[in-house]
């Protein structure tokens, strides 16, 4: 049973602050549009709404474009058709979530997939874990912080606890990735699309990292790493 651990993006659907994801569509003409999260969205969703940006009447494109995960490639596939060719542009570091070792230089091409470890989502991890449990200490704001992320996670949470097992060569890639604080969803088995509940005790869970540490590195970066990972829940 494999399990998945995926980021929100954070967004402020401004241009004027660099904690916005958008990217940069350019078509011959040329024809360029920027596609804006208006909000933070999860990658998957996040996905969704930059095709639909890009395809509706207001960008001006021709093309008609799909942004998809490619779970091979641990890496996001943009493409178009209806189009000669295009380019895009990531801005800032939004390039490397997605699993671009660049956030410029892609052009002339109908498709263009990451060639990187994505950094705001991991497929094929294990992942074991205790549950939910009860988090009773006074409430306190905490912030936690990591590039363009920020989780405030308040005390009284429920917690899931647990091992989360990464091949070794990608261990340090999770560790210095979005996954690795702020808002995550934790998928216990990648089969499995539905919310964590009493009759879903195998399914979802959506919280903030509290801690990833306790790092277990392998002899062989072959073999497989881990990390304790803690999730705070809202109840």
């Amino acid at each position: 049973m494999s399990a998945r651990i995926e980021a929100w993006l954070y967004a402020t659907g401004s241009t004027d602050l660099d904690a916005t994801a958008s990217l940069t569509v350019t078509e011959p003409g040329p024809t360029s549009y920027t596609a804006r999260l208006a909000a933070p969205a999860l990658l998957s969703t996040a996905l969704t709404q930059w095709a639909a940006l890009l395809n509706a009447g207001a960008s001006g494109l021709a093309g008609t474009y799909s942004l998809t995960w490619d779970s091979s490639a641990q890496a996001v596939t943009i493409s178009a058709s209806g189009v000669a060719s295009f380019a895009v542009e990531f801005v800032g570091n939004l390039h490397q979530a997605l699993g671009f070792s660049s956030a410029t230089g892609h052009t002339g091409a109908l498709t263009y997939t990451g060639d990187q470890q994505a950094l705001a989502r991991f497929d094929d991890l294990r992942w074991s874990s205790g549950g939910l449990l009860p988090h009773e200490d006074r409430a306190a704001i905490s912030e936690y912080r990591h590039g363009r992320v920020r989780a405030i996670a308040w005390a009284q949470v429920d917690t899931a606890e647990g091992r989360l097992h990464v091949q070794g060569s990608r261990i340090d890639a999770l560790l210095a990735s979005y996954c690795s604080a702020g808002r995550v969803r934790v998928y216990q088995d990648e089969s499995n699309a539905n919310a964590y509940s009493v009759a879903e005790p195998g399914g979802y869970l959506d919280g903030y990292v509290l801690a990833l540490d306790d790092v277990e590195y392998p002899q062989a970066r072959s073999a497989w790493a881990s990390a304790r990972l803690l999730i705070g829940v809202g109840r």
